[in-house]
């Protein structure tokens, strides 16, 4: 289940238009845990970048 869980998160950073997490790494090489934490991290940080 936590595997299908990953695929489904970095499916949904990938159409966002992510492909790297904020340390460098590739979203596969994630976690589930930190998946959870860039999901939310990328899109803030892109509104910050933005404004």
């Amino acid at each position: 289940m936590a595997e299908l869980r990953r695929q489904v998160i970095i499916k949904e950073l990938e159409q966002q238009g992510f492909f790297l997490a904020l340390d460098g790494r590739l979203l596969n090489e994630l976690t589930v845990s930190e998946l959870e934490r860039e999901k939310v991290r990328l899109p803030e940080l892109m509104e910050v970048e933005q404004a």
